[in-house]
C-alpha cells in the first residue's frame, strides 16, 4: 500500500479521465478501492469493474479517505460529510504526489502534450523492456490506463491546472512547453511560469526543457539541464517517412539517428523527442534505426471513422496552441473539404484567449461553434460560445454557431452528403461523444462496410486513405484489368491485422497484391479488399550480423539487391530484375538464373487472413516449384534472409548484377507484361514448347505472344484482360492438340480464376 493512505480510499468522479488511471493504481497497490461518478459510461464501468474495483456510493462507516477529481464541487455531499467527519479528503493530484513519494518519479509536465508524451514515453519503455509503473492522465485504446510496478520508476503527467503541481519532487522533469492558461489560477504570465520554475527547482537529477524556456526557467534547476530544439544542446531534425511516419535525429548533446515514430507534424515530433530522451535517462539502451508504432490514445487525434468519401476525427485541443498543431498535423487532403467543429473549455479560458482561439480558427475551410463546456464554472460575460463565434465572424465567414437546443450530429450527416468531407472535432467538451455517435450513424447506413469503416479507423492516422473504386491496371506491370471495389494500403502492422480481422468477420473478402508482376487484372474488376503493403514502413532491411538481414515483405527486389551489395551481403544477385516485391517473390517461391528464392530464406513472417500472426522456418514450410503452401492463405510481413558470404566487395557484386540484367534484357520483351504466364512442363520449357509450335506474334486485341520470349504475353497498347485470357486458351489449345501438353497458367488471375476463365 500508499504510505500515508489509508487501507481504503473511495474515488469520486471515478470516470474522469485522470481519476479512473488513478483508481486503478491504487487497487493495484493494495488499497481496498470503491468508485462512484454521477455519469459513469458503461465502458469506464467495465473498465473499473475489470480491475476489482467496487462501484457504490459512499460508505459513512468505518475509517477511509476521499480522493476527488477537481471537477467535484465544493458542495458535493459526499465532500461535504467527509469532511465534516474529519476523514482525509485528498483531490486527485495531492493523491498522486502521494504514489510519487514512494517511487522515482518521471515528470511529464506542460501546457501541451502531457498525455502525448507520457504515452509514448510508455511504449518506448515497454518495447525495450524496462520494469516500470505509469500513471496516464487520460485512456490508451489498448493498454491499461496505469500500471503498478515493484520497480522503482514512475512515469506520470504532472497537471498545474489546480495547484497540486507543488506536491511533486521528481527525480525527472520534462517541460514540454510554456503558455499561460488556467486563468482562474494563474492570473498573470509570470504567476503561470512561477509553478514551473518551482518544479524545476524541486527536482533531484535532469531536467528536459524546450530551448526557447531557457531563459525563463533554465536558471531555477540546482540540477544538470538538457535544452531541446533549436538552439538547444540537443537539435532535432526530422523527415517525412512515408505517409504517417516521421524520422527523428538528434545531434549535439545527444546523439541519435534515424528513429521512426508513426505520427506527423512538428509537435508530435518534439513530444516524442522528450519522450525518447526521458527514456534514456531511465536507462533505455536506445539503438539508431529504431521504429517505434505508438498506440492510440483516447481524444488524441483519433480516428473514429474512415470511409472513401467521410472521415471523422477528434482531439482534445482546447487550447489556441493546440490547435494549431493540430491543423498543422491534419493539413489538406486533395479534392476533400475539412469541417472543424470546436467547442471552447471553460468561460474564463474562451475569455481571457478570444481573439488567440478566433486568430487559430481563421483558416478553417469550414468552421462549426458550439457551445463552450463549462466544466465548473459559472458563465462569464464575454466568455460565451456567442461571444467567440462573434470574434470568429470577423476573421472566417465560413463559420456556424449550433447551440445546445440543437442536435449537431444532424447537422453533420447532412453536410457529409455533399462530397468527400473530413468532419474534425476540436476541445475538451463533448467532441469524441459526438464523433462517436456520428460515426455510429455512419456506419448504420453503410451495411457492407460501415464497421469496416469504424474498425479501420481505430488504427487510422490522418493520412490513412481508404479508396474506393480504384483502378488496378496502373498498379500491375500488365497493365489491364478493373477496378477495385475498395483498396488499402496499410501504414503498419497493426492496420494490417486490424483490416484482415474485420473483413473476415463481416465476410468480405481480401485480395493481397504485390507489385501486380505476376498477375492479371479481371476486367470486371475485383470485389472486396485489395491490401497493397507499398508503404515504405513494408521496406525494411535490417542487419542482424553473421550474414544475415531482415527484410520488409514491400521491398522491391531491385531495392533488395542494391541495398545487399552496398552492405556487402553476396547470394542475392540471382534475383535481380525479378519484377515486384519480396513478398509476391516469397509466396510464388520465385527464381532465376538457377536460383530459387527460399534458397536464401531463413525464416518468414506472415500473417493469416484471419489475422493472426505467425512465423516459420524455412524446415517447417512447404514450397517448391512456383508455390509457398503457407502464403496462399496468408500475407507475408517480413523474412530472415542469410548471405553466403557477408564481406563481399560491393563491386564484384555489382558486376554479377549487371550480367544478370544483360542476360534479361536479351532474352525477354520490353514491353509491359506479366512475366512468364506459364509454368514449366515438366521436363521441358514452356517458352521453348510455345516457339516450336510458332505461336510467337499471334495477337488478340492489344495482347500479343511475345516475338522475344514465348511465355511472355505482352501489351501492345489498350489490350484488356479478356484479350490475354482468350491468348493463354489459343495456346493451351494448340500445345494440347499439337503435343499434348497441358500447359498452367503460372501468372493469378486476380479477381477471377483460372479454372472460371478457361471453362
Amino acid at each position: 500500500m500508499i504510505d500515508g493512505l489509508p487501507e481504503r480510499i473511495h474515488c469520486l468522479g471515478a470516470g474522469g479521465a485522470g481519476m479512473l488511471p488513478l483508481a486503478i493504481y491504487l487497487a493495484a497497490a493494495g488499497h481496498r478501492v470503491s468508485a462512484e461518478d454521477d455519469a459513469l459510461n458503461a465502458e469506464n464501468r467495465a473498465i473499473l469493474e475489470e480491475f476489482g474495483i467496487s462501484l457504490c456510493v459512499y460508505e459513512e462507516e468505518g475509517e477511509g479517505a476521499v480522493v476527488y477529481s477537481s471537477a467535484i464541487s465544493p458542495n458535493h455531499s459526499v465532500r461535504v460529510h467527509a469532511e465534516t467527519q474529519g476523514k482525509p479528503c485528498l483531490r486527485r493530484g495531492e493523491c498522486l504526489a502521494l504514489v510519487a513519494k514512494e517511487k522515482k518519479l518521471v515528470a511529464i509536465a506542460g501546457s501541451h502534450g502531457k498525455t502525448t508524451t507520457c504515452g509514448m514515453l510508455i511504449d518506448i519503455l515497454n518495447q525495450f523492456g524496462t520494469d516500470f509503473s505509469y500513471l496516464m492522465g487520460a485512456q490508451f485504446d489498448r493498454l491499461p490506463p496505469s500500471r503498478f510496478s515493484a520497480g522503482d520508476w514512475l512515469v506520470a503527467e504532472i497537471d498545474e491546472s489546480d495547484g497540486t503541481i507543488e506536491g511533486f519532487h521528481p527525480e525527472l522533469t520534462v517541460i514540454l512547453n510554456v503558455d499561460h492558461d488556467h486563468h482562474a489560477r494563474y492570473s498573470t504570465e509570470d504567476d503561470y511560469f512561477a509553478a514551473f520554475s518551482r518544479l524545476i527547482a524541486r527536482t533531484k537529477r535532469s531536467v528536459f526543457l524546450q530551448s526557447s524556456l531557457s531563459d525563463k526557467l533554465g536558471d531555477s534547476a540546482s540540477v544538470s539541464v538538457s535544452t531541446v530544439g533549436e538552439g538547444g544542446a540537443i537539435e532535432l531534425s526530422l523527415k517525412t517517412s512515408g505517409s504517417s511516419w516521421t524520422e527523428l535525429s538528434f545531434s549535439g548533446a545527444t546523439e541519435l539517428d534515424t528513429l521512426s515514430i508513426n505520427r506527423t507534424g512538428l509537435m508530435n515530433a518534439m513530444d516524442a523527442s522528450f519522450a525518447f530522451l526521458a527514456a534514456e535517462a531511465m536507462g533505455a539502451k536506445i539503438g539508431a534505426g529504431q521504429l517505434i508504432e505508438f498506440n492510440p490514445v483516447k481524444r488524441r487525434q483519433r480516428c473514429w471513422y474512415n470511409s472513401p468519401n467521410v472521415q471523422v476525427f477528434e482531439d482534445y485541443a482546447h487550447h489556441p496552441r493546440e490547435i494549431d498543431a493540430v491543423l498543422d498535423s491534419i493539413g489538406a487532403l486533395k479534392g476533400w473539404q475539412t469541417v472543424v467543429v470546436f467547442q471552447a473549455h471553460r468561460y474564463s479560458r474562451t475569455r481571457e484567449l478570444k481573439a488567440e482561439f478566433a486568430n487559430s480558427l481563421s483558416d478553417c475551410e469550414e468552421l462549426v461553434l458550439l457551445d463552450v463546456y463549462p466544466a465548473s464554472e459559472q458563465r462569464l460575460v464575454g466568455g460565451t460560445g456567442q461571444d467567440l463565434y462573434q470574434a470568429c465572424r470577423k476573421l472566417n465567414d465560413r463559420v456556424i454557431f449550433i447551440s445546445s437546443v440543437v442536435d449537431p450530429v444532424s447537422t453533420l450527416l447532412a453536410r457529409v452528403q455533399q462530397g468527400q468531407v473530413r468532419i474534425l472535432f476540436l476541445g475538451a467538451g463533448v467532441g469524441d461523444q459526438l464523433a462517436k455517435r456520428l460515426s455510429e450513424s455512419l456506419a448504420a447506413s453503410d451495411t457492407r462496410w460501415g464497421q469496416v469503416n469504424r474498425a479501420l479507423a481505430s488504427v487510422s492516422s490522418f493520412t490513412t486513405s481508404i479508396r474506393a473504386d480504384e483502378p488496378m491496371a496502373n498498379k500491375t506491370t500488365m497493365r489491364v484489368g478493373g477496378a477495385a471495389e475498395r483498396y488499402f494500403e496499410p501504414e503498419s502492422l497493426a492496420q494490417l491485422v486490424t483490416a484482415l480481422k474485420v473483413c473476415r468477420k463481416e465476410g468480405i473478402a481480401i485480395r493481397p497484391i504485390g507489385r501486380g508482376s505476376n498477375l492479371v487484372v479481371s476486367d470486371r474488376g475485383v470485389s472486396g479488399l485489395v491490401i497493397r503493403l507499398s508503404h515504405p514502413y513494408w521496406s525494411r532491411f535490417e542487419l542482424l550480423g553473421e550474414g544475415r538481414a531482415r527484410l520488409g515483405a514491400g521491398m522491391r527486389i531491385k531495392a533488395l539487391c542494391g541495398q545487399a551489395a552496398k552492405v556487402g551481403l553476396e547470394g542475392f544477385e540471382f534475383l535481380e530484375g525479378i519484377p515486384g516485391s519480396l513478398g509476391g517473390v516469397l509466396r510464388m517461391n520465385a527464381g532465376a538464373m538457377g536460383g530459387w528464392v527460399f534458397d536464401v530464406v531463413e525464416s518468414i513472417r506472415y500473417v493469416s487472413l484471419e489475422g493472426d500472426i505467425l512465423e516459420a522456418r524455412k524446415g517447417d514450410l512447404d514450397f517448391g516449384y512456383r508455390y509457398c503452401r503457407e502464403l496462399e492463405t496468408a500475407i507475408a510481413i517480413d523474412a530472415i534472409f542469410v548471405s553466403k558470404k557477408s564481406d563481399g566487395t560491393q563491386a564484384a557484386i555489382r558486376r554479377t548484377i549487371d550480367t544478370y540484367q544483360n542476360k534479361r534484357k536479351e532474352s525477354q520483351p520490353r514491353e509491359p507484361s506479366a512475366g512468364c504466364i506459364f509454368k514449366n512442363p515438366e521436363g521441358d520449357s514452356a517458352g521453348r514448347l510455345i516457339d516450336e509450335l510458332g505461336l510467337k506474334g499471334a495477337v488478340v486485341g492489344g495482347a500479343e505472344i511475345s516475338s522475344v520470349h514465348g511465355n511472355f504475353i505482352i501489351n501492345r497498347g489498350g489490350a484488356s484482360s479478356a484479350d490475354v485470357i482468350e491468348l493463354v486458351k489459343f495456346a493451351r489449345k494448340v500445345a494440347s492438340e499439337r503435343k499434348g501438353v497441358d500447359l498452367h497458367p503460372e501468372v493469378l488471375l486476380f479477381g477471377s480464376s483460372w479454372e472460371e476463365a478457361l471453362k
